[in-house]
């Protein structure tokens, strides 16, 4: 597939997505203290690094995208048929570390709860 924009404009593109912080992070880190639940960000339960972790709970929190952890079934996931390899070997990467990861913590006795952004662009009211 030709790429419509340059190689520069192309990458100025891609740097503004931003990997924390995201809208679906920030609105689930909101409902999480409405409900009164105190967490932690940037903290790791062994070498995995959840976007929020629930100790005293011991939960782990995911907020995934649906475009790149590839929700099944979600408007957001879609995916082009003329993807190259790259990115077909990527969305297929990401959804098996998000299984070895769960599964890991799972073994670790952790709770995992995985928020998908679609779920957050409902209508919430705080």
């Amino acid at each position: 597939m030709v790429d419509i924009v340059n190689k520069e404009t192309r990458s100025r593109m891609m740097s503004g997505i931003r990997s924390s912080n995201t809208k679906p992070e920030v609105l689930t880190r909101k409902a999480l203290h409405l409900l009164g639940y105190r967490f932690r960000l940037g903290s790791k339960v062994g070498s995995i690094k959840p976007d929020v972790v629930l100790r005293r709970h011991k939960v782990a929190v995911f907020t995934h995208g649906c475009y790149w952890h590839q929700h099944e079934g979600c408007k957001l996931a879609y995916s082009d048929r003329n993807y190259s390899d790259k990115w077909k070997k990527k969305f297929t990467d990401n959804k098996q570390r998000d299984q070895r990861v769960i599964a890991q913590l799972k073994e670790e006795d952790w709770r995992v709860a995985v928020i998908r952004e679609c779920t957050t662009r409902r209508d919430i009211e705080f």
